[in-house]
């Protein structure tokens, strides 16, 4: 089976590369360390006696952040050596930056196709294959089964997509080289498990830990000085109300300022906070606040906003959690038709900040649904309902006041899934130092 995906893939590579070289040249980024992807890697050091090498993926800026605390464990251990690796240049630049110093390497995951694969994998030469969430790599796990090197997924979740694909006769075939042996899940919630275990994968290799990205959250961001502080960098009083839209997706933008116009003919003093998902939107946003004739404010241009701007356009990475303070309730961006799937709520719950998201959720299904449970999210069917929801809370006090307790209290229920996962970890570490 190996040696059907190693034929296949070169020429699924050749007719989906003009696709994925248009979205590198478009992001930026991707040409640092760039021969990483094609197996030049750098030959690291020999294993010492006693100590254990683990090579950790994780794929973009939400994964490494999911990881932290469990990073930070890691690090810590005097007895183990950690190699990272990502994929798209945001989360490379974060992985650099946070951690860099602490790392044996970093560096981007090699193209998943025997020459480049084999090449990183003698380099590395780790003992224990890390990866974060839904990242099923056929060559990288064959790679792995071939060296008797346990993998294990942790924070593991299967996309509808994913699971529609898998679950379809006609990738049945690809089932032994997605789920060798060697490997061990550790899944996000009861549902994720039931998804594995339907694929035919053993129970007995599944652990559930809830989810690492209610961990991701550093608390000790959060304080009423850093929110007191944004807002008046932003250019926001404490008499303006602010919304903020969070990883936006191209049309919502125009939803949002469409919002913020609307309540403003009717005295309400709103403002925007527009985070877009990629930052290097920024053009394209800045068209579209031209065309409305609303004043705003570039972060890139100077931090600090003028005090009648309306707008203001956070066109920069790794800042969401100290901007969010600034908003008393928020939009969940690639929500709306035609984006798909959602972006994760869990950062502006975790601030209590009460949140409205479009019909389109799929990636996070399990969480929404227990948020709307708790009342701690709201849900439009579509663009004119979502659009009603987000006046509703502009216009009742009351009713962002109660959010925000539900959004308190979903938080202190979730516990501690980091803990639980390095738990796991760490057993089987020991395991490997003891054979």
């Amino acid at each position: 089976m190996i040696w059907l995906y190693r034929s296949l893939l070169p020429l699924l590579g050749i007719l989906v590369m003009p696709y994925y070289a248009y979205r590198m040249i478009r992001r930026g980024g991707y040409a640092t360390k760039f021969a990483y992807r094609t197996g030049g890697w750098p030959t690291l050091p020999n294993k010492k006696k006693g100590i254990t090498r683990l090579w950790i993926q994780a794929v973009s800026v939400g994964e490494l952040s999911s990881l932290a605390k469990i990073l930070d464990f890691l690090l810590s251990d005097l007895s183990l050596e950690i190699v990272l690796s990502g994929t798209t240049s945001t989360g490379l630049k974060m992985a650099a930056q946070k951690y860099g110093s602490r790392l044996l390497a970093h560096g981007p995951f090699p193209l998943d196709w025997l020459p480049f694969s084999r090449n990183v994998w003698k380099k590395i030469n780790p003992d224990l294959v890390i990866l974060v969430d839904s990242e099923l790599w056929p060559e990288h796990f064959h790679q792995a089964k071939e060296r008797h090197v346990p993998i294990m997924i942790v924070n593991a979740r299967l996309s509808d997509l994913t699971f529609a694909r898998l679950s379809s006769p006609f990738l049945r075939w690809a089932h032994p080289l997605i789920f060798p042996p060697n490997l061990r899940v550790i899944a996000t919630s009861e549902r994720q498990q039931a998804r594995w275990t339907s694929l035919q994968f053993p129970s007995d290799r599944i652990n559930i830990s809830g989810n690492l990205k209610i961990d991701a959250v550093d608390r000790s961001l959060i304080c009423p000085k850093t929110r007191n502080d944004t807002r008046k960098e932003l250019g926001f009083s404490n008499e303006n109300l602010v919304v903020a839209g969070i990883s936006t997706w191209p049309g919502e933008e125009k939803m949002l300022i469409d919002l913020v116009q609307s309540l403003r003919l009717q005295k309400i003093g709103l403002k925007l906070l527009i985070i877009p998902r990629h930052a290097e939107r920024r053009d394209e946003i800045k068209k579209v606040l031209k065309v409305s004739g609303m004043p705003y404010h570039l972060r890139t241009d100077q931090k600090q906003a003028p005090d009648d701007s309306i707008a203001y356009l956070a066109d920069t990475t790794g800042e969401v959690m100290t901007l969010l303070q600034a908003a008393d309730f928020a939009f969940m961006g690639k929500s709306l038709p035609p984006h798909h799937g959602g972006q994760n709520p869990i950062e502006p719950v975790a601030l209590h900040i009460p949140l409205v998201m479009g019909p389109n959720h799929q990636n996070f299904r399990e969480t929404c649904a227990d948020l709307l449970a708790q009342h701690a999210l709201l849900v439009g069917e579509n663009l004119t309902q979502t659009h009603s929801l987000l006046l509703k809370l502009a216009q009742q006090p009351d009713m962002r006041l109660s959010m925000q307790t539900n959004c308190q209290k979903w938080m202190q229920k979730q516990g501690t899934p980091s803990e639980y996962t390095f738990s796991l970890l760490k057993k089987v570490i020991r395991e490997l130092s003891q054979s």
